[in-house]
């Protein structure tokens, strides 16, 4: 049996903002890995498998930056795919399972199965035919929803298709970006058990390395058992240490692997004075400035830099937090900078449940603990003060004398009430950042940054 894999995005992207402003959610990772990257281990084990990425137009230019190898991205790919294929298997971006419970899920290609939630599709296995037909209402879902992605305010329109044949059992999947959180801790240790002794390399999503050059980021890395610790290093606890080559642990940092596993991909550096613990990861390039104090529930994405206080946090790759303030139970994407003693809250005052607005309105969130939610190229000046739950969006320049607004929008100038980052200037700052990380910032993200801002076509 030939088995097409389609991972799809839908208007529930929308509930996964800031962060998916300009990132597939199945690119938003939970512990060391996201959905993507599970799904590619998977399929790497069998020769009968492709795998198929349509993520939302607005971000398909980005996409096609950097294709994931083991995978083709976008509907002209996919159609081409699916008339190779027996079998075809949808999954939706949003799933939120590891290991065993995507190796049961991807079993079901093998009967017709349709399983929705009450938010839209989560999976629907079938025969290749019905797979086009299903593509095609995709397809023109998608491009009657383009609009919608750059209305800050505005809902985006629905896709659900109509429910057909037998519901399959429940799939996990998130639905909301704060879900993420409280299972840290737990993924940590999944992905940890899952990738240690075997290589795997990276690939971050539209994210092409510079001509000429070998970043960390694209380097394979193979985990390894701390066998010895280096000298002033401790150790305390046997949840394990687990490294990659050429990491730098200097005198004096603690490794607490008493509550969880630690994990430090290749490259990492961590300076003297530095308190790990566990469960916590560092990907690959990932270095922590004295005296800090990191997790645990901590994951700090490639190439990150880190200092000061955090907890409870995921950091996604090309992260800056490099002085002291506190972090916790947050969610910060790529190419951001926390300037010097930022801080967020994570718990109301009265320890009362936290709600959320990103943009369309205050929400429930079921939670007394959640920190500060930041999209991708956003940044923080000394000082800043964010308050519990505070969502920051693409490519906003914060800096306030009290606390800024709790939603702030896109390329915000100031404390989110008014003024606008110029989408020149904020591109141009684009370049500099991502070239010093050794990657490009491409014509296709410039029309990213003029779409979001509203200035493109």
């Amino acid at each position: 049996m030939s088995l097409a894999i389609v991972l799809f995005e839908d208007h529930t992207a929308q509930h996964f903002r800031p962060l998916s402003w300009s990132v597939p959610v199945h690119e938003l990772p939970c512990g060391l890995f996201h959905l993507r990257e599970r799904l590619g281990f998977l399929l790497a084990e069998r020769d009968d498998a492709v795998g198929v990425l349509l993520p939302r137009g607005l971000l398909q230019g980005v996409q096609d930056v950097q294709v994931p190898a083991g995978w083709t991205a976008g509907p002209d790919a996919a159609r081409a795919a699916l008339q190779r294929v027996d079998r075809v298997l949808w999954l939706s971006s949003r799933l939120a399972g590891r290991g065993h419970e995507l190796t049961e899920v991807l079993a079901r290609a093998a009967t017709d199965q349709d399983v929705h939630d009450d938010d839209g599709l989560l999976l629907r296995s079938g025969g290749a035919a019905e797979a086009l037909a299903l593509l095609d209402a995709w397809r023109d879902w998608d491009a009657a929803a383009d609009g919608d992605w750059v209305r800050p305010n505005r809902p985006v329109t629905p896709w659900r298709p109509e429910p057909r044949g037998d519901a399959g059992a429940p799939v996990r999947a998130w639905r909301r970006l704060w879900d993420r959180v409280p299972e840290l801790g737990e993924a940590i240790a999944a992905d940890a058990a899952r990738i240690k002794g075997k290589p795997y390399a990276r690939e971050i999503f539209g994210v092409a390395p510079a001509p000429g050059t070998d970043p960390v980021w694209r380097r394979e890395t193979m985990l390894r058992p701390l066998a010895i610790a280096p000298q002033g290093v401790t150790v305390l606890g046997d949840a394990g240490v687990w490294t990659g080559v050429d990491v730098t642990l200097d005198p004096g940092v603690v490794l607490d692997a008493r509550h969880g596993p630690i994990v430090l991909e290749r490259e990492v550096t961590v300076k003297p004075h530095v308190v790990l613990a566990g469960p916590l990861a560092l990907a690959a390039g990932a270095m922590v400035k004295s005296f800090a104090a990191v997790g645990p529930e901590v994951v700090v994405g490639p190439v990150g830099r880190v200092a000061g206080e955090i907890a409870e946090s995921q950091l996604l790759p090309f992260a800056n937090k490099q002085h002291a303030g506190f972090l916790g139970h947050a969610l910060v994407g790529s190419w951001t900078n926390l300037g010097a003693d930022t801080t967020n809250s994570d718990l109301k005052n009265n320890y009362g449940l936290i709600k959320v607005n990103a943009g369309l309105g205050p929400e429930e969130t079921g939670t007394r603990f959640l920190g500060l939610m930041m999209g991708e190229h956003a940044k923080s000046a000394i000082g800043t003060t964010f308050n519990t739950a505070t969502t920051v969006g693409f490519a906003a320049n914060v800096f306030a004398a009290g606390f800024p607004r709790a939603c702030i929008g896109n390329f915000s100038w100031g404390d989110g009430r008014g003024k606008r980052f110029e989408v020149e200037r904020a591109l141009e700052t684009a370049a500099i950042v991502m070239g010093r990380r050794g990657a490009v910032c491409t014509p296709a993200h410039a029309d990213l940054f003029r779409r979001l801002h509203g200035e493109g076509a």
